[in-house]
């Protein structure tokens, strides 16, 4: 008889999904501060432990340095990796353990996101 998996185990055994881990959904408005001064208004799509993916209003570029707030940790860095579309993926950067502390209670509150189902 096969015993169930944990959460973590189901996910990082997966090869569909490349991340570290687990997403979670999260509708949630945000502001994605770039570089050069520009605040692009944003909605949430998923989020992790190690970064999120958004809809964004206007570009960024890929591979550019950016900063926003989430209730969860207050003001993340983070690297824009990817987009498809007005999609955007982020990594999280310089994230303090008390940061990734707070993100790992809250998305263990959140429903979650299923892998690889929008090609993002």
């Amino acid at each position: 008889m096969n015993s169930p998996l944990s959460e973590h185990q189901r996910f990082s055994g997966s090869p569909a999904d490349r991340r570290g881990h687990p997403r979670h959904r999260l509708a949630a408005p945000i502001s994605v501060h770039t570089g050069n001064g520009q605040i692009v208004a944003a909605m949430t799509l998923e989020i992790s432990e190690s970064g999120l993916s958004a809809v964004l209003a206007t570009p960024v570029r890929v591979g550019a340095t950016v900063q926003f707030d989430l209730v969860a940790a207050g003001t993340v860095t983070a690297q824009v990796r990817h987009n498809v579309g007005r999609v955007y993926g982020f990594e999280f950067l310089q994230i303090t353990e008390e940061q990734i502390n707070q993100l790992r209670n809250e998305c263990r509150r959140l429903p979650l996101y299923p892998a690889n189902k929008m090609g993002i």
